[in-house]
């Protein structure tokens, strides 16, 4: 690995094992049986249109990060399009990711509790988050390292299941000539992959952690397609078994691990739980710590927060931006959040700033015209067909807001505001009162 200063960077394949173990969560585990309760055993058609989704959103930001570099990943790309207020709002309304990492720890306690009865429910979420804090702050190389072997494990759980299922799959029943087929017609179908969908477009989260990266414009690119690919072939895979081994009256709103126990052994089953549903929320925790505390550390260089946020350690980790995100992650457990309310949360603010990346994705062509030409992606395609797959994007995003948000909470709705109106007044003082800078975007003055 090469060296910037005392950083480490990680190489294409290093960054591939962290998009990956990231976007792997134990949805693929809990989320298959409800969504076969919506749709019968076209679970796997169900999660091929999901899959499909989250691509087409995932497409234009492959376009944008071959063009420019993006550390601090979207925060950098608001901030430089749509100005500095925006990018100042953007980055405080940033602090409202920070608690959501509760989430996958609180999500642990269901299966380490299957295999150590009697954890206390506070222990697996602070020790996880404790692990991954020291693992984190001791550089890329030990997150990196930490991070490649636990998505390999993630990655011989999840086929060993498929693999060991196939010979148990009863091909008629997940076929489309079965009576449990689209039990619910083509609308249960999409109400399955709207659900199923929050696990297949995450992929250009990858992008917040560019400063870390050998060649951000060739490998942020090429860490969100082999991610997609890999999801294809594991996410298919396993929806089938789940579907197709024991009857539908069975399995149907049940997790993965009801079908696990019917064909795996004692001893495998064992390590399907360890290798499967617990490395896959290890791997999204690691992920997603790194991933939420780089904007706040690009943007304390900027001046948007005190330059000691931006703190190295000896490892070359700024270890006070990620002390800041553990502390925050302790929230939710302290308070006693259910998982519903922490994961309604995460939606209600990755809609929202979303919208603000999305507009500036469209503008990036005609701001940036040397760097879109000399684009590592997709080099020879017109500007047409970006504007296209940006509109396909723009829909999937309409899609995934009109589902979602009739289920929120509305205190979650009225908190998220306040804090919005907060990011207004601070931004606007500290514009006043400090000089703000825009992030480096790797590209000349056009």
């Amino acid at each position: 690995m090469s060296e910037q200063g005392n950083v480490k960077l990680m190489n294409k394949w290093s960054m591939l094992a962290m998009n990956i173990g990231s976007m792997i969560g134990a949805g693929i585990v809990t989320l298959v049986g409800i969504a076969m309760g919506y749709t019968g055993t076209s679970v796997w058609f169900a999660y091929g249109i999901a899959l499909l989704l989250g691509f087409l959103y995932n497409l234009p930001f492959c376009f944008v990060t071959s063009a420019v570099k993006l550390e601090g990943g979207p925060y950098t790309l608001v901030n430089t399009i749509l100005g500095k207020k925006i990018g100042g709002i953007y980055i405080v309304c940033f602090f409202l990711y920070l608690p959501s990492i509760a989430l996958y720890c609180v999500a642990l306690n269901t299966y380490i509790q299957s295999l150590f009865e009697g954890v206390p429910d506070w222990l697996t979420p602070v020790a996880t988050l404790i692990f991954f804090y020291v693992v984190q702050l001791r550089g890329i190389k030990s997150l990196a390292s930490v991070q490649n072997v636990m998505t390999i494990l993630l990655l011989i759980g999840l086929m060993m299941f498929a693999l060991m299922g196939f010979s148990r799959v009863e091909w008629a029943a997940v076929s489309p000539s079965s009576p449990d087929f689209m039990t619910n017609g083509f609308s249960g179908v999409m109400k399955a992959a709207l659900l199923l969908v929050f696990s297949t477009y995450g992929q250009y989260y990858i992008a917040f952690m560019s400063r870390m990266c050998e060649d951000p414009k060739h490998d942020i690119p090429f860490s969100i397609i082999g991610c997609v690919l890999v999801l294809v072939v594991v996410y298919i895979s396993v929806s089938i078994v789940a579907a197709g081994v024991l009857p539908l009256d069975v399995v149907a709103n049940q997790p993965l691990t009801y079908v696990a126990r019917e064909i795996l052994p004692a001893p495998l089953f064992a390590f399907f739980i360890i290798a499967g549903p617990i490395m896959a929320l290890f791997t999204t925790t690691n992920g997603i710590m790194i991933q939420y505390a780089e904007p706040l550390y690009t943007a304390a260089q900027n001046n948007y927060f005190p330059r000691t946020l931006a703190r190295h350690n000896r490892y070359g980790q700024p270890w006070i931006a990620y002390t800041l995100v553990f502390l925050c992650s302790f929230i939710p457990i302290v308070l006693g959040w259910e998982i519903s309310t922490i994961a309604h949360l995460l939606l209600l603010v990755d809609i929202g700033l979303s919208v603000l990346m999305m507009i500036s994705i469209w503008q990036v062509p005609k701001r940036y015209p040397k760097a879109w030409k000399n684009r590592c992606f997709l080099k020879g395609l017109p500007d047409g067909f970006f504007y296209f797959a940006c509109i396909l994007s723009f829909i999937v995003q309409a899609i995934i807001i009109y589902n979602s948000v009739t289920s929120i909470d509305t205190y979650i709705v009225v908190a998220t505001l306040i804090v919005f109106v907060i990011a207004v007044f601070y931004t606007l003082h500290r514009l006043k009162t400090v000089e703000v800078t825009l992030p480096d975007i790797g590209v000349e003055e056009e």
